[in-house]
């Protein structure tokens, strides 16, 4: 069962608190355990405008509706966010540009709650048996509560990113590129849905206020991807039903989306009907264009080549000498195709064949023969040192002096 609901705004989590109490009781949800654990999509150190994370003030409104209706001990919110989570410095900028550390401080002052904040790089773990063995998962998912609040997002490799897909933030960094890679595992679609089997939420919640559509799952440049005011949420209890909601409103078929089958939605009592978004969801494209480089990457592209890659192009734009030497780059090479992820050769041979002027990049040691094969510049690594890329790309324009 789940429940679609208006959300007006998102101001303050105290303007929120009332809805999620109408919809928890529509769902006559009642959580298992004295502790809960909320798990919402963080992903960027950036503002909710940007409709890339999860709204502080969602999760803020359900932890003063919990603490309204319940007698909850403990309040506990936390992701495992690949590049911001495997640094400390880089989690304490996530917390406080998302507005998760302004929500904390709110909701203590201002209505006496604690709620402790956790990086789940850091939290312990336990062996839990799936159909590829073992994973370890946070033990918080068995000793809490455990609330998934998804974003509702385009997604390049997955087609969506919603209740499921939102769970690959509970593996280790190590795990997180396992998935991606197809050998430890299954296909990064097969293993996200073992996932969903193998840890499952008391409640899924997405947050559909503001939406992401296009290139996602996080903002791509020159307009690929578009922010969508839906201003609403989904609730349920089954993660499949929750996610087949959020596809039909995206006007997504089911069907489009490897790692969902279809499931029958049955709405509570006091939903708002399910309604498809008009016009439709921009579908999210494998090519996206960043300044002059056009990144290819595929689902066998690995979290680790993905962290690589971001840190490689943040540094580039926070320092001026190296925003010089790109300006330089730009010049040399009017368009650079990257690709990440093996794939077919076939694959580089559509791209070689549609933009034949242009610079082949190979990113990772899954892209070696490739880059042989293909005559290309390799940035070689198991991911590659952001450092070394740098060097890499700008050397590059010594060894391939233009015509």
């Amino acid at each position: 069962m789940i429940t679609l609901f208006d959300v007006p705004s998102t101001r303050s989590g105290k303007s929120i608190a009332g809805i999620m109490e109408k919809a928890l009781k529509q769902l006559q949800y009642t959580p298992g355990k004295s502790k809960v654990f909320i798990k919402p999509n963080m992903v960027d150190a950036v503002g909710p405008r940007e409709a890339v994370d999860t709204d502080p003030a969602i999760v803020s409104g359900l932890i003063l509706a919990l603490d309204a209706l319940h007698d909850i001990d403990e309040f506990i919110v936390g992701d495992g966010s690949a590049y911001f989570s495997s640094i400390d410095k880089n989690w304490e900028r996530l917390l406080k540009q998302s507005g998760y550390e302004k929500m904390q401080e709110n909701l203590q002052r201002n209505h006496g709650i604690e709620v402790k904040l956790v990086n789940l790089e850091d939290v312990a773990r336990e062996k839990v048996p799936w159909k590829f063995g073992n994973l370890f998962l946070p033990k918080l998912c068995r000793t809490c509560s455990y609330i998934n609040i998804a974003k509702m997002k385009t997604h390049l490799h997955t087609m969506v990113t919603l209740s499921l897909k939102n769970q690959k933030g509970l593996l280790t960094l190590q795990d997180k590129k396992n998935f991606h890679l197809g050998k430890k595992y299954g296909t990064l679609h097969e293993s996200i849905m073992e996932l969903g089997r193998a840890v499952k939420p008391e409640l899924a919640l997405i947050d559909a206020t503001r939406a992401l559509e296009g290139i996602g799952p996080a903002t791509a440049p020159d307009g690929q991807t578009k922010v969508r005011r839906l201003k609403m949420c989904i609730a349920g209890t089954s993660m499949m039903e929750v996610d087949n909601a959020a596809c039909a409103v995206m006007g997504i078929p089911v069907q489009q989306v490897t790692h969902l089958h279809e499931a029958p939605v049955q709405l509570a009592q006091g939903s708002k009907p399910l309604l498809p978004a008009d016009p439709p969801f921009a579908r999210p494209q494998v090519e996206v264009k960043m300044w002059n480089i056009y990144r290819h990457t595929y689902e066998t592209c690995c979290t680790g080549c993905q962290m690589a890659l971001s840190r490689t192009f943040r540094k580039i734009m926070f320092v001026p000498e190296l925003r010089k030497e790109f300006a330089r780059f730009q010049e040399r090479y009017p368009r650079a195709d990257l690709i990440m992820g093996k794939v077919e050769p076939e694959m580089v041979e559509k791209i070689q064949a549609s933009n034949p002027t242009s610079t082949l990049f190979f990113f990772g040691n899954c892209t070696k023969d490739l880059a042989r094969t293909f005559n290309g510049i390799h940035i070689g690594g198991c991911s590659p040192d952001h450092n070394t890329a740098i060097d890499i790309l700008f050397s590059s324009m010594k060894r391939h002096p233009k015509c």
